[in-house]
């Protein structure tokens, strides 16, 4: 655990005191995707461990907001990977650099709550509940197999272009692989072969741009 991440586990721990088991705080050491979690109160929520990966919101946000001052994100929607749905915020720990280096995330699980609020506003016939969780507003998946992570990041960057892999151009492809090697999917093992099946490379191929993409950077 580098020293960034550290001063933050008695932090985890404080909000574990004060926020009590419906949520979940995890601690992510960004200096290795594959195996991020380095500290993690009330697991059971997500079901993920010390030692499991990345998520696919972080790994977005290393592209889109790495080189900015984004502190956090806060109040967004997220699933486990049995669908239960939760109520997520994250702190990004920046280096001296202001490279983002770890995380801290809370998921609290309001399904109780919701269950006594349902019964609640039943009472209610006029009441709206504007912030109904939903599968169509999930920004983050809390999947701890690094493959399926690497999968769903793969498939989204893919599905932004409106060709197929098979019918791709040179440049499309050098496009897909520097958006995967922008967010670190190449840190996690196996990700080059699961570019290769995906885009109908072959892995030397994908080796070839990446170390391109690597000397024009």
């Amino acid at each position: 655990m580098n020293q960034y991440i550290k001063r933050f586990t008695s932090i985890a721990d404080f909000l574990g005191e004060v926020l009590g088991s419906n949520t979940e705080i995890i601690l992510h050491d960004l200096t290795n995707y594959e195996h991020s979690i380095v500290h993690i109160i009330n697991g059971h929520i997500s079901g993920r461990k010390i030692g499991d990966s990345i998520t696919d919101l972080v790994l977005d946000f290393m592209i889109t907001e790495s080189k900015g001052n984004k502190q956090f994100i806060c109040n967004y929607n997220s699933k486990t990977i049995g669908d239960k749905l939760l109520y997520s915020s994250t702190y990004f720990i920046r280096d001296e650099k202001n490279n983002i280096v770890g995380a801290l995330c809370l998921n609290s699980d309001y399904y109780d709550v919701k269950k006594s609020l349902s019964f609640l506003t039943s009472l209610l016939p006029n009441y709206v509940d504007d912030k109904i969780l939903t599968l169509n507003n999930i920004k983050e998946n809390l999947n701890s197999n690094p493959q399926e992570v690497t999968v769903n990041k793969i498939d989204a960057i893919i599905n932004q272009f409106d060709v197929i892999p098979t019918r791709m151009t040179t440049e499309e492809k050098t496009e897909v692989i520097t958006a995967l090697n922008d967010c670190g999917i190449f840190n996690i093992r196996g990700s080059v072969q699961e570019v290769a099946n995906k885009l109908h490379m072959s892995e030397p191929s994908i080796y070839r741009y990446i170390k391109k993409i690597k000397n024009k950077n």
